[in-house]
C-alpha cells in the first residue's frame, strides 16, 4: 500500500497554535479557531460536515497527522 504524504509546513504557518478544519476531498483548510467546537461550527456553516480536525503546533517541526 502506497501512502500519500502532504507537506503543510508552509501553508499552516499562519495557523500557529490554532485548531483547523481540513476538507478531506481537497485537503484545503476551511476553518480555524481556538477550539475544536468553534472550528467544527465554522466548517459546517460553509457545508463541510465531516472535516478533518487537527491542532497546528506552535513550533512547526515534524508532525504526523
Amino acid at each position: 500500500m502506497k501512502v500519500k504524504t502532504q507537506d503543510y509546513s508552509k501553508s499552516l504557518r499562519g495557523y500557529s497554535s490554532q485548531w483547523i478544519a481540513i476538507k478531506p476531498e481537497t485537503t484545503r483548510v476551511v476553518a480555524s479557531g481556538s477550539s475544536p467546537k468553534i472550528v467544527i461550527e465554522k466548517a459546517r456553516k460553509i457545508g463541510v460536515n465531516s472535516p478533518v480536525l487537527t491542532r497546528v503546533p506552535e513550533d512547526y517541526g515534524v508532525y504526523i497527522l
